[in-house]
């Protein structure tokens, strides 16, 4: 997700999440003056009398990095709750925002010098310290990060190049092997970088692996959105349905890619539109597979999008309410409070079997999917480990403006289990190589005489 003072409308959703039952009002821009802090993002929000500016916070610094005019505020934070006279929420997608009051203006938040600005120390040091405060997964990840500091602070000085400064810092960023964790390549680098990280092998192997499973094993073959979803059948008792992403979905009746993302662009409410589109074609999906004995959703090519796409679609699978996960943003030595997030049902629904396919690209919010699946009988999981990255993508800007992201969110299932960085396990275990550009070459060769997946599904169905 991009940044939320540049975002026009914030998300809405279809699956809830639990509220405090105390007592809520709506806030205003004029009720809230002052400094107020954000529990676990690093994020300090000033209110004066014209405008609303944004800080990002860590121990090493606090400085601006967006303002806003102050009756735009509403715009920005439309899911604004006010709790008490010192804290109010804001809601983004399921997740609530809670924002205290502090009692001054922290000594340590300061308009920054020209020299910081552009110093590749200060640059250093905001970046470090930053992953230092709020990424939660040092440990599981067996990350030294007091030792990658030293490494990699003794590789540049004040005079390394832009371009060179910049490939040391994604360097570091990528000793994590975290795909919720990168450095944004600049617009100014973005020839450069592509010429240095130019692929020999140019065929997209994913295309063809997941072509492949519709042209050889599917038949009667249905597609949405240039395939970002497409369903048929596997012989005559089993449907597949095939979701690409947590995005894209938006029931726009668009030619191709391009007529869709113009129609995006264009939208009042992009994310409504998504949720709709989401249920329109879950419910037609579901309407006309009733009859089938078990349903088949391959996640295996889904790098995903946004967590409550794909708890809308697979609400149509489910029979009840459910708590499904709890998640905590880390934020120096402390966690804010645990938010419980549950699902509920949406009619028409699937009740029969329902077969999860997973590989190791399985990623994101394909992997928040698949956990909501973990609560119900009639799910079961074919394929390999997801990835492991399900912890959203903390969006970050250096003084320099250069965009980076961290994971700072810490999933876990109601009893307290952690699948960050190892992935959710299957029920039934198909191996495949954890290197994408290796996974989708094997994918693509297996899938000209058979997919072992599917055929587990239908030895399991006899």
């Amino acid at each position: 997700m991009i940044k939320k003072v540049l975002v026009l409308l914030i998300i809405l959703i279809a699956c809830s999440c639990k509220h405090s039952e105390q007592q809520k009002s709506t806030a205003t821009t004029f009720e809230l003056s002052g400094y107020y802090e954000q529990q676990g993002e690093g994020e300090i929000i000033e209110f004066n009398d014209s405008l609303v500016v944004f800080y990002n916070s860590s121990t090493f610094n606090c400085y601006p990095y967006g303002k806003i005019p102050r009756q735009d505020f509403k715009l920005y934070f439309p899911e604004v709750t006010k709790i008490d006279k010192h804290t109010f929420t804001n809601l983004e997608g399921y997740t609530i925002l809670t924002y205290k009051k502090l009692a001054a203006k922290p000594m340590i938040c300061k308009d920054l010098t020209a020299q910081q600005i552009n110093g590749n120390t200060y640059n250093f040091e905001t970046l470090w310290n930053t992953f230092n405060d709020q990424y939660a997964f040092f440990k599981e990840r067996h990350i030294d990060w007091n030792s990658l500091k030293k490494k990699y602070q003794a590789q540049f000085t004040e005079n390394t190049p832009s371009f060179e400064f910049y490939l040391l810092l994604e360097k570091m960023v990528l000793e994590l092997r975290d795909d919720h964790a990168e450095l944004e390549v600049p617009d100014e680098f973005d020839e450069q970088w592509h010429e240095l990280n130019q692929e020999k092998d140019t065929v997209d192997y994913k295309n063809l692996a997941k072509d492949k499973i519709l042209q050889n094993f599917v038949t009667d073959v249905q597609k949405y959105n240039s395939g970002q979803l497409a369903w048929g059948n596997v012989g005559s008792n089993i449907s597949y349905i095939q979701l690409n992403g947590m995005d894209g979905l938006a029931d726009y009746r668009a030619a191709d890619a391009n007529e869709y993302w113009t129609k995006a662009q264009a939208s009042n409410d992009y994310e409504k539109d998504l949720i709709d589109g989401t249920h329109t074609i879950a419910t037609k999906i579901v309407s006309e597979i009733k009859n089938k004995d078990a349903c088949i959703i391959d996640l295996r090519f889904n790098s995903g999008g946004f967590d409550w796409i794909g708890l809308a679609f697979i609400s149509h699978f489910i029979d009840k309410e459910y708590d499904i996960f709890k998640k905590k943003r880390r934020f120096k030595d402390a966690y804010s409070a645990d938010q419980i997030i549950d699902i509920k049902p949406s009619e028409p629904a699937y009740l029969k079997s329902v077969y999860i396919l997973t590989s190791p690209y399985t990623v994101s919010a394909a992997e928040i999917t698949t956990i909501a699946t973990l609560s119900f009988s009639n799910f079961s999981i074919v394929g390999d480990n997801t990835l492991g990255a399900l912890s959203d993508m903390l969006y970050k800007e250096l003084p320099n403006g250069w965009v980076y992201s961290l994971s700072n969110e810490v999933y876990e299932t109601m009893d307290g289990k952690l699948f960050e960085v190892t992935g959710i396990p299957p029920n039934y275990k198909i191996e495949y190589p954890r290197e994408e550009t290796a996974l989708f070459k094997a994918m693509s060769l297996e899938f000209d005489t058979q997919d072992r997946a599917l055929e587990k599904v239908i030895e399991l169905m006899k």
